[in-house]
């Protein structure tokens, strides 16, 4: 029969798992998970405060191996409940709320970048003076946490350790939604659709983007003539990108005006001016 420390995280993988495979509200079921772990992890505490380890080993396993991992789930789910309640804007302001989220769980690996590596090199070294519960230990720490902490109930390395493994869970779970606001916005950009319709002749339209491209008012002519041209096809929905070239060519080929279209916006932007001044 397996000892309680084993049953108790089976059964706390177990729920985790569950609520990733639900498909309900994100926040509704990240909520009824923090409640539910919290009061099982009482009953982890109310175990550990009566329970001795028969060796060293067993504790360093326990506040090493187990301990870690049931937290960090906890820790991960109350991470995601704050970001995403705190998430606000369009798609780019939310991409850029879980950048910056991502930068600071950056920050955490690199403010304790010592016992990260230790945990990260798969070190054992100094695994009884991280992961066992001595009363007394010359180790200089700065975070909160071991204020009114319980000696009885952590060795403090073990939250440090639960917090690691958290936030990579945290930094998996945001590139994904970092990648998909920008597959969806590909997606959109690939199936944009304008209400614009060119209804004069191709040819008319290929001279005018030649000439945009020429007076280096796109970009200030950093940009390709077939960039516009398919920039322009897609906002009016008109084709004319195979047959770019050889269009611009009989344009260069006509007997004068060469630059017929652009000449008549030319002529008729003046007759409205003079029709408008007349009024």
């Amino acid at each position: 029969m397996l000892s309680f420390q084993y049953t108790f995280r089976d059964e706390f993988l177990e729920k985790s798992i569950q609520l990733e495979k639900l498909k309900k509200d994100k926040i509704k079921g990240t909520k009824e998970f923090i409640l539910w772990a919290e009061t099982k992890i009482e009953e982890l505490h109310h175990w550990l405060k009566s329970h001795d380890f028969e060796k060293i080993q067993d504790e360093i396993e326990f506040f090493k191996e187990i301990k870690p991992l049931i937290i960090s789930k906890l820790i991960f789910q109350k991470e995601v409940l704050r970001i995403e309640t705190n998430v606000t804007g369009g798609k780019i302001q939310i991409r850029k709320f879980y950048e910056i989220e991502l930068r600071k769980i950056c920050g955490y690996s690199q403010n304790n970048n010592k016992f990260y590596q230790y945990y990260r090199s798969g070190s054992e070294v100094f695994d009884e003076l991280y992961f066992t519960r001595v009363s007394k230990k010359d180790i200089l720490e700065t975070e909160c946490i071991q204020i009114n902490f319980d000696p009885k109930l952590s060795t403090f390395f073990d939250y440090k350790l639960a917090k690691i493994i958290a936030f990579d869970d945290l930094v998996k779970y945001l590139e994904v939604q970092i990648s998909a606001l920008k597959s969806k916005s590909r997606y959109e950009e690939n199936h944009y659709t304008s209400k614009l319709h060119w209804t004069g002749a191709k040819v008319d339209l290929v001279e005018l983007i030649y000439a945009l491209h020429w007076q280096k008012v796109i970009n200030h002519g950093n940009i390709e003539i077939k960039e516009i041209a398919s920039e322009l096809s897609r906002m009016l929905n008109i084709d004319i990108n195979d047959n770019l070239y050889r269009t611009f060519t009989d344009i260069k080929n006509r007997k004068n005006p060469n630059s017929k279209f652009i000449q008549s916006l030319a002529d008729n932007f003046k007759k409205m001016l003079v029709e408008e001044n007349s009024l």
